[in-house]
């Protein structure tokens, strides 16, 4: 009798300095199933996907894979296995080419000893063209989208023999469009009885791809479910050991003085258009498109991070040059939370305090005095005001959870005095339980007199936090929305005007 399972993991513990990250977890996998992990960051789900993919090994439990027990653990064993993992944090290599990346530990071989390079992009190409993906297999991947990485690195894992595919927040970076053809290549490897581990926490996903789903909570298993047996209401108690009601609870007020106005801008280098735009004081304004629409671009070019050819931005009324570093916008109160937190927004490697500083040291110590205990009263009241969880300010921004790490930006930001905050993916990546307490501060900030642009993938969140929403398709603005007007489906359809059109000239050919 064939076993009913793929996967078995029982009574797996690990345990990190201080930290029980795992206690007595139980998770099994069934061949061709999608099967949803769950729970808020520091819950184990990530911890215990790289127990079965060999980078951790546990002190206690047993692993079974087709009923047979697993007692050597590393990435190595693991790809023998048939597991693949697609890690939250992309493990491309940026100064290769797709292709490269692709194949980087499988790659063709001429006469089994030389890499075969015609073999080896043509299979790229073909292999992408399968996912319905348009993306040049030689370009680097250090230069291509952050949408387009995530799918280079599903492609990646398809090039071995899976039986496993572990998948951590695999459409956190993606928009409706690659959700769903990331969606259909899913099911046609559920098709091919491969089993799938999904990490999520968006949970409108759950019940349109998952089969089961399992919720974790402070390193401990607590439940597992048919997907149609339960509710998001109750996936969201069961995660935090609470309800989560009013996600949003948006507090609206009459706008200030005029903030931020863009007047025709214009950037032949990231192709964007004449480009109008407003922001004021004590308001929350969304902007939404598809992934490629140019919103990053655009907040890149009013912080100055990359140049602009033509138009205005005022700050406060006033016109600034665009000659001007992002150094002299931020002295000017304008801020941006960038979507990459990790390798844009921190330095994992040091402190909650020397992050929360870096961009205020000409205030916080002027003439280079260095005033440490200034600087400690500062970061110890950000630490409170925002519920950065830490043991210590002294702690390193790379041993927090997502959250936390973007409380850690915020702060660094609010440290600034600043009075524009571009948000840039405000909750990509973080749970249910810490975008409450970020969309808490975002509220909190504008009934002080704050202005906040938020760019956002995620619909429900763009309206629910929005005062007004411009939508951006083609890289310029085609249409400013009201929130009490706006609807998910009216936002998609300014957003994908043309783009089915313009997706089929781009498509691949020979598809």
């Amino acid at each position: 009798m064939a076993n009913e399972y793929l996967l078995e993991m029982n009574h797996i513990t690990k345990v990190f300095p201080g930290v029980k990250a795992l206690d007595d977890m139980n998770f099994n996998l069934k061949p061709g199933e999608v099967h949803v992990l769950i729970g808020e960051n520091g819950a184990g789900k990530s911890t215990l996907m790289k127990v079965l993919a060999g980078a951790h090994a546990p002190e206690g439990g047993e692993l079974l894979i087709e009923g047979k027990k697993i007692t050597r653990f590393s990435p190595i064993e693991a790809q023998k296995h048939g597991i693949g993992i697609i890690y939250q944090e992309f493990n491309l290599v940026p100064y290769l080419s797709v292709a490269e990346n692709i194949f980087i530990d499988n790659m063709p071989k001429k006469a089994g000893v030389y890499v075969d390079k015609k073999k080896m992009y043509e299979d790229a190409e073909e292999l992408l063209c399968e996912m319905k993906m348009n993306v040049d297999t030689h370009a680097l991947a250090g230069d291509i989208p952050v949408a387009q990485q995530q799918m280079v690195e599903v492609a990646k894992a398809l090039t071995h023999d899976l039986k496993i595919l572990i998948m951590d927040e695999p459409t956190a970076a993606l928009s409706d469009r690659e959700i769903d053809k990331l969606f259909d290549i899913v099911c046609s490897l559920k098709a091919k009885g491969i089993g799938i581990i999904y990490i999520s926490h968006r949970l409108q996903e759950i019940p349109i791809i998952g089969d089961r789903v399992t919720v974790l909570r402070d390193g401990k298993y607590i439940d597992t479910q048919d997907v149609n047996d339960i509710t998001p209401e109750e996936m969201v108690r069961l995660m935090v050991g609470r309800e989560i009601k009013d996600l949003f609870k948006r507090e609206r007020q009459k706008p200030g003085e005029m903030a931020l106005k863009v007047e025709n801008l214009c950037s032949e280098k990231e192709r964007l258009h004449d480009i109008n735009m407003e922001l004021r004081r004590g308001e929350i304004v969304g902007l939404a498109g598809l992934v490629g629409a140019g919103r990053t671009e655009l907040a890149r070019a009013l912080f100055h991070v990359d140049p602009y050819d033509g138009g205005k931005i005022h700050l406060f009324g006033e016109e600034i040059s665009k000659n001007l570093t992002p150094h002299q916008v931020i002295k000017r109160g304008l801020s941006l939370l960038p979507e990459d937190r990790k390798r844009q927004g921190l330095s994992l490697i040091l402190s909650i305090a020397q992050n929360t500083v870096m961009a205020s040291m000409d205030r916080i110590q002027p003439f280079g005095w260095i005033r440490s205990k200034v600087e400690k009263k500062v970061v110890d009241q950000y630490i409170k005001d925002i519920n950065i969880v830490t043991p210590s300010r002294e702690q390193l921004a790379g041993n927090l959870s997502g959250g936390n790490q973007q409380k850690v930006v915020l702060a660094k930001w609010l440290c600034t005095q600043a009075d524009i905050i571009i948000f840039d993916e405000p909750t990509r990546g973080i749970d249910v339980g810490a975008k409450g307490e970020i969309y808490a501060l975002m509220n909190e900030l504008v009934k002080e007199g704050k202005a906040i642009l938020m760019i956002s993938s995620d619909l429900p969140e763009v309206i629910g936090m929005s005062d007004r929403i411009y939508v951006m398709r083609n890289r310029q603005i085609v249409k400013e929305l009201q929130a009490s007007e706006a609807t998910q489906e009216l936002i998609i359809s300014y957003a994908m005007e043309g783009a089915m059109e313009e997706e089929r000239q781009n498509g691949c050919q020979n598809g």
